[in-house]
């Protein structure tokens, strides 16, 4: 008892003094629990194991920072066909996260916005749904958000715009819909803005065009409306907008001249995607029309009302000749048969 106790305090004064591997092995649980979810088959990531050190170089696609953390999982096309299990929040000291060009599937974890260190997020190319977490927007350091590629739906958090560091933005090629937020106009740092490829409507915000660093705005193949900001054109090339019929502006090649009915507000983008809306044919609606329709179908009704009145005249008086022609003709038929009795009676 007398040595065992010496030994207990020795244990707990190096844990408390070494506190590197206190958070290792927290981190080692992550990667277990993270190679469970990606990996349910254990076909691709046979290096990671419990006894294992991720920061000796055996742990596939692990890299450690100089203070022994996992700073950077790299397995981008290694076939893994799981989840991203929530379990990512434990490594806390990530900045590079690249799972992309894999068949990943399911919905992206809200924990992983606990990686408050994170830069880098690809997890483009996969089978991902669901709605994109605006949990990400507490993410303060992230550089390159790549989602792009994947079934996600919803629509875009306005919270990204909360996002000052924010360099690249690719959502292109999912299912996301609701209009543009305007919050990503405030985005000082943005480049690259790619939102091709989804259901997206309404107008792209002024705010977006006068975004200062922005080199490259892609909204090709959406449902998009109203005018374009002429600001856009310093863009030149790098404004993408083609297969947006609802889309009008000048100085815009492919582009329709706007009507007063396209001139919605760019920095509230409408909610529907038009400024106006078709009324459906079988409306009662008032027609409108021009000053001789008008009158020629106002002096219509008096004519239609005398014929009419002519026509029942015309009809009556053929009735009233009908019945006193029958009736004269059953009279004369009477006094006959009467005269005939009276001669025989005389004779």
């Amino acid at each position: 008892m007398g040595f065992s106790a010496p030994l207990l305090l020795f244990s707990l004064v190096f844990l408390l003094s070494n506190p590197t591997m206190v958070r290792g092995k927290g981190e080692l649980r992550a990667l277990m629990d993270m190679k469970a979810s990606l990996d349910p088959e254990s076909r691709y990531l046979p290096s990671w194991t419990i006894n294992g050190d991720p920061c000796n170089g055996s742990f596939e696609g692990v890299a450690c920072n100089e203070k022994g953390q996992v700073a950077n999982v790299s397995l981008q096309g290694k076939g893994l066909s799981g989840k991203l299990s929530p379990a990512i929040a434990g490594l806390k000291h990530l900045t590079g996260l690249y799972l992309h060009y894999n068949s990943l599937y399911g919905e992206i974890p809200r924990e992983i916005a606990n990686l408050s260190e994170l830069v880098d997020l690809y997890l483009n190319v996969n089978h991902l749904s669901g709605k994109i977490p605006p949990e990400i927007a507490s993410m303060e350091n992230l550089l390159v958000l790549q989602l792009c590629y994947n079934q996600l739906t919803g629509s875009i958090p306005t919270q990204l715009g909360a996002l000052e560091k924010l360099r690249v933005v690719a959502l292109q090629s999912n299912q996301l819909t609701g209009a543009i937020p305007a919050s990503l106009g405030d985005l000082g740092m943005l480049v690259r803005l790619d939102l091709s490829s989804n259901n997206l409507f309404g107008s792209i915000p002024t705010s977006l065009a006068d975004a200062p660093s922005l080199k490259v705005l892609d909204v090709h193949n959406n449902t998009l409306s109203g005018n374009v900001p002429p600001a856009l054109k310093r863009l030149e090339d790098g404004f993408l907008y083609e297969y947006n019929l609802g889309l009008c502006g000048v100085g815009f090649s492919s582009l329709k001249a706007c009507k007063a009915s396209d001139h919605v507000n760019p920095s509230r983008p409408e909610p529907y995607g038009a400024a106006t809306r078709d009324i459906p044919e079988t409306a009662n609606v008032k027609l409108p029309c021009n000053r001789t329709r008008c009158l020629n179908s106002s002096k219509s009704n008096p004519t239609s009302i005398t014929v009419g009145i002519f026509v029942v005249i015309i009809a009556m008086s053929a009735i009233g000749i009908l019945t006193f022609t029958v009736y004269r003709r059953r009279k004369q038929k009477l006094g006959g048969s009467v005269h005939m009795i009276d001669s025989r009676l005389s004779s």
